[in-house]
């Protein structure tokens, strides 16, 4: 899946003609679409060893889902038809919903209901069906005329159609589990064009990171550290597609004649303070391996910080700042990318300029108050409705762990602070 697109200069709307239908204009050219609903897949006889007793934890981590619904660690939310679901005993004895066992409507997690005479550990075979997603695009064609193309369905990640020469992007149309008719939340036209690097003035870098910056430039040694959590570990991408990655290629691409090394200390599944809280022998143990790690530079990503609010930004952050100071390394905050828009109190995946969570807003004021580079990931992550894109489409896991495009908006935004080739 690619975030690139070719992009229309005409203004464009696209607004629901019937429950399958979208209109769509573009300049002074107009059309409507019949749109395929998402596709419906059933599964028969899907055997699971055992019908498991109750837990108490995240719906996405129960023992047993529905195979064809699962994505990286979890499940996918809202995918099974839940009227669909029928379950029996290895030996075909029918089972009775909410009698015999329990289903999480959202993440699918079967379990045996407490009480029932069935027991634990009973061998099942399920029925059900699902729903998959799909992205499907309206494009204009050299000749100007509007065209609706369908996309390649997937449980998790749909990929949108490729365009071919000479096309441009309308629009995208997103069906998923979620849609039994048209509405505006599945509709994105392109509004606007990717976000610019800034194409005059001193480069952020040059001003809050003149010790990295003169090294860059001077062809030195420069080691960066890549500190965080999941994100940076990055274990559901390409190791060459991970953020930091990426940065620091197109970093050597900049500044060839520096030899920069990249050391990298994440720590997936937890915050920035959990580095405060561990025995000195521990890999993770700040003074010693990140601090002692005598970088140069630290980018710092934790979209886990958002958790708590803005209090984690509040207690730890001065104290991470003193201690790169007094080291003499400087210091990049990441801004965290957009996670599940129910996760953030979003209603879908349009008009999310404005990041809500509070730790992005502490963030935001932290890095402005301590003169400190901050990469602004979070913008482009919320602008990226204006360029036809439903941000939701874009993890591994269908919470919070992106995939190559979502890992290239983060190296974007490290980007800008260096400013346009040439400076």
């Amino acid at each position: 899946m690619s975030c690139a697109i070719a992009l229309v200069a005409a203004l464009t709307t696209m607004v629901p003609a019937g429950d399958w239908s979208v209109k769509v204009e573009c300049g002074d050219g107009s059309a409507v679409f019949e749109v395929d609903p998402p596709e419906r897949i059933e599964v028969k006889g899907e055997r699971h060893a055992r019908l498991p007793a109750p837990v108490k934890r995240n719906g996405w981590t129960k023992e047993c889902k529905f195979m064809a619904v699962r994505a990286m660690e979890c499940t996918v939310g809202y995918a099974v038809v839940q009227d669909s679901i029928r379950i029996s005993t290895a030996d075909g004895k029918p089972l009775i919903r909410d009698r015999d066992y329990t289903v999480d409507p959202q993440w699918g997690g079967i379990e045996w209901k407490d009480g029932a005479s069935i027991g634990t550990n009973v061998p099942i075979v399920v029925d059900y069906a699902y729903l998959v997603r799909r992205l499907d695009s309206v494009v204009k064609d050299r000749g100007g005329a509007l065209r609706l193309k369908k996309g390649e369905s997937h449980v998790v990640t749909p990929t949108p159609p490729a365009l071919a020469p000479g096309e441009e992007l309308v629009g995208n149309i997103l069906l998923d589990a979620e849609t039994t008719r048209l509405s505006d939340r599945n509709l994105f036209p392109v509004v606007s064009a990717a976000p610019e690097l800034a194409a005059g003035g001193v480069p952020v870098a040059a001003k809050l990171l003149p010790k990295t910056w003169a090294k860059l430039h001077a062809g030195k040694n420069v080691r960066i550290l890549a500190w965080g959590d999941s994100v940076t570990a990055g274990g559901f991408v390409p190791k060459e597609d991970k953020w930091q990655e990426q940065f620091v290629r197109r970093l050597r691409m900049r500044f060839p004649k520096a030899r920069i090394e990249l050391v990298v200390n994440a720590w997936p599944g937890r915050s920035s303070s959990n580095f405060l809280r561990v025995p000195p022998d521990d890999p993770h143990h700040f003074t010693n391996r990140v601090v002692g790690v005598k970088a140069d530079l630290v980018v710092s990503e934790f979209v886990n910080d958002a958790n708590a609010s803005d209090r984690i930004v509040k207690r730890h952050y001065p104290t991470f700042l003193k201690a790169f100071r007094d080291a003499g390394t400087e210091w990049i905050i990441l801004t965290p990318h957009y996670v599940r828009p129910d996760w953030m109190g979003l209603k879908g995946c349009k008009n999310t300029d404005d990041d809500p969570r509070p730790f992005v807003k502490a963030l935001r004021a932290f890095a402005a108050e301590n003169s400190i580079a901050l990469a602004d990931a979070a913008k482009l992550w919320g602008g990226l409705w204006r360029r036809g894109m439903p941000f939701s489409v874009m993890y591994a896991n269908d919470i919070n762990h992106p995939l190559t495009p979502g890992m290239t908006l983060f190296a974007d935004a490290l980007m800008e602070l260096f400013g346009p080739a040439g400076k």
